[in-house]
């Protein structure tokens, strides 16, 4: 266990290096530009460096020692990066390494007339399987040293010893830190108890204090996602975009929120399957099923195994929003016949739902009867009293036995905790547990938007369905009395038989 404080000298044995590169402390995150150079600039030559080092060695032996693996992520609690080196083969050139990104980081500091303040120090090193002593005396040795900290905190969270997890960051609280360093233990704390409104709030202050961070501003993007503060999302969405233009994964995350509020998404002509697919999710949310069924039809013919066929399956969706139930059945035997191929123990849940769901529930019971692996969840379908699977099982009991207003407020908290998607497909069961609880207002608010496709192997919307859809034509009957027609229509059309 060692910290290593500068270049020179024989290298300790270590498993892991993590170096901070620290820019000088006068440079604010948002009070200068050149501050945000230099991280950029950093982040630049340390993406290559394992080659840059492969290649700076004089024999191919000595390279072939090496071989370290990097990891470049930016440094929250000052004006820098953290360059996390892996152990090699051997530690041979361990300090060759760590010399290596201290002069870079002071090169590309120089040229754009910005000196770091700190390069080689705190590196900390850690052993492969440190203890809770090690880890403890370290902090009293370096209580200043974020780094440490957030390496313990990882340590017992890793070990799911949240309890623990949250003593440390409730001790590093404690203790005087630069504001994006705090933001970090805040929303380490939040997220260890479960607080995800104050870790929303906490990841964002820190977005807003680095908008050149481009995972941060994702994670305040999709955290007020989660909250369904859409318009919110956008400019952190923008700003990441910014950071990293070419990321299909911001790209999209942007897209689908633009189409959940009034703005309407600036979509790149469709070219690959994943533009098609994009685009299909996109007319899907706005109620453009026609559009919708098209794009992921498109996507699908560039890969019909995709996601074991997903893709019809969600052009059959989308067939069905627009009442064309049996259009919508040809898509489904198509996605049935690729994932059988690749899925045959779990053909009979995404069949036996799709027959429940257009309205063949006695011949989805029957289908189910004979599979014991699927025949517990068609009984709960058919008798919701019986109670369902958890976590959001209790919260449909109560609804079927009446008690909607309970329901509402355990499926709103169930929602709250769920990635964006899940959440999306879960917002019409909720909205059925309003109307049901006479908040007819809260539940349009929840429709204003169409969600995603249904996942042919989700069964939450099964339980409600078609109830959900009538919920929404009542919503719709104001604003848009014909589309409100054929949702009724399509309700007539799927009674159960």
């Amino acid at each position: 266990m060692a910290i290593l404080t500068a270049c020179g000298g024989k290298s300790p044995r270590l498993d892991v290096v993590r170096l901070a590169i620290v820019a000088p402390q006068d440079l604010s995150a948002t009070a200068s530009d050149r501050a945000q150079i230099l991280r950029l600039a950093l982040t630049i030559p340390f993406a290559g460096l394992a080659d840059a080092m492969v290649f700076s060695f004089p024999t191919r032996r000595q390279a072939a020692d090496v071989s370290p693996s990097f990891i470049v992520e930016p440094l929250l609690d000052r004006n820098g990066i953290v360059l996390q080196v892996f152990d090699g083969p051997s530690q041979r050139h361990l300090r060759e390494i760590v010399c290596a990104a201290a002069n870079c980081a002071a090169a590309v500091g120089a040229v754009i007339g910005v000196t770091p303040r700190q390069v080689a120090a705190p590196a900390v090193g850690i052993p492969r399987n440190p203890s809770e002593e090690q880890f403890a005396d370290l902090a009293r040795q370096y209580p200043d040293n974020g780094v440490i900290y957030e390496e313990w905190i990882n340590f017992l969270v890793s070990r799911g010893r949240q309890e623990d997890a949250g003593r440390v960051v409730a001790q590093a609280l404690q203790r005087s830190w630069p504001p994006l360093e705090k933001a970090q233990f805040e929303i380490a704390a939040a997220s260890i108890r479960g607080d995800v409104d104050g870790r929303a709030a906490a990841v964002t202050a820190a977005a807003k204090a680095w908008p050149a961070n481009a995972p941060l501003q994702l994670q305040a993007a999709e955290s007020l996602n989660q909250r369904r503060r859409f318009a919110e999302a956008i400019p952190f969405f923008r700003a990441a975009l910014r950071a990293e233009p070419t990321s299909f994964q911001v790209y999209a995350g942007l897209s689908l929120t633009q189409a959940m509020t009034d703005e309407r998404p600036d979509l790149k002509p469709a070219q690959t399957l994943a533009d098609h697919d994009l685009a299909g999710d996109v007319a899907f949310i706005r109620g453009d099923f026609a559009a919708a069924e098209a794009a992921y039809l498109a996507a699908a013919e560039k890969d019909t195994a995709y996601q074991l066929g997903r893709l019809y399956a969600k052009a059959g969706e989308a067939a069905m929003m627009q009442n064309q139930v049996q259009r919508a059945d040809g898509h489904m035997q198509r996605f049935f016949n690729v994932y059988q191929q690749g899925m045959p123990a779990g053909i009979g849940i995404v069949q036996g739902l799709w027959l429940w769901r257009t309205g063949h529930r006695a011949d989805a019971v029957r289908q189910a009867a004979s599979l014991p692996s699927v025949k517990p969840l068609f009984d709960f379908l058919a008798n919701p009293l019986a109670g369902g699977p958890p976590p959001a099982g209790p919260a449909l009991q109560a609804l079927a036995q009446g008690r909607a207003a309970e329901a509402a407020q355990a499926l709103a908290g169930f929602i709250g905790q769920q990635p964006l998607a899940v959440g999306l497909r879960w917002d019409p069961v909720l909205a059925v547990a309003l109307a049901e609880a006479g908040k007819k207002a809260e539940a349009c608010a929840l429709l204003t938007n169409w969600g995603l496709p249904p996942s042919p192997d989700d069964w939450s919307g099964a339980v409600v369905w078609p109830r959900q859809l009538s919920v929404r034509a009542d919503c719709l009957e104001k604003a848009n009395p014909e589309r409100a027609k054929q949702v009724r229509a399509l309700v007539a059309n799927l009674q159960p038989r």
